[in-house]
């Protein structure tokens, strides 16, 4: 019974919020991209939900934590909200990146990486935004 109820609310769910262009999906229903990188970078993380709208996905953890992913299930941006990005995820970005932020605050922690199409937006937990290039020259920062 337990069963049924939960696929009656996750089958209502995008009818419910269909106005809003978010629906909830199930895992599985990510594209398999979405879900490799997942299972990569994420290893062991419990996913509280998924999303689905027009142009995007997105995975969000128990811990807060949350991937977006474009429509065809690319990575576009990873939001460890006051915790690490993980560094199995920085190493898809240009190392002179890192070594640009290790050198220049070392203490910090890189909580959030958004990949745009000019290039890529860092944001540190010392409430910095860094950004670089899609080659990862140092452009400015964002206070």
């Amino acid at each position: 019974m337990k069963k049924i109820i939960t696929i009656l609310a996750l089958i209502s769910l995008p009818i419910l919020s269909f106005a809003d262009g978010d629906y909830a999906i199930l895992f599985a229903q990510l594209p398999a991209q979405s879900q490799a990188f997942v299972k990569t970078h994420f290893d062991g993380a419990q996913v509280s939900y998924c999303l689905r709208d027009a142009h995007s996905f997105e995975v969000r953890f128990d811990d807060g934590a949350e991937v977006e992913f474009n429509h065809a299930g690319k990575w576009k941006e990873v939001d460890c909200k006051y915790k690490a990005v993980p560094a199995s995820v920085l190493k898809l970005i240009p190392a002179s990146v890192l070594t640009y932020v290790e050198s220049n605050f070392p203490k910090a922690l890189v909580t959030k990486v958004n990949v745009k199409s000019w290039g890529y937006e860092l944001e540190l937990n010392n409430g910095l935004d860094v950004e670089f290039n899609k080659k990862g020259k140092f452009l400015r920062i964002d206070d």
